[in-house]
């Protein structure tokens, strides 16, 4: 399921800068799939044969994450 704005969601990165934001809900409020929409997109993260990843910033997070590091929760 792709990200829309206004989801809920949790990280479950486990990468170590997380590690106090993990079990906290965070609402999705801006969505981006280039540079055009983000200055910090990575393009090189996205593969001819997938879908282009999101990366997504929360309502009260302080960092953007990528749509691998997190799932949407109801």
């Amino acid at each position: 399921m792709k990200p829309k704005l206004g989801n809920r969601i949790m990280i479950i990165s486990d990468n170590d800068s997380y590690t106090k934001y993990r079990k906290k809900t965070w609402i999705i409020s801006h969505i981006a799939y280039s540079t055009k929409d983000h200055p910090g997109y990575d393009e090189g993260i996205n593969s001819p044969d997938k879908p282009r990843e999101a990366l997504v910033d929360c309502m009260g997070l302080p960092f953007s994450i990528y749509e691998y590091e997190f799932k949407i929760i109801r």
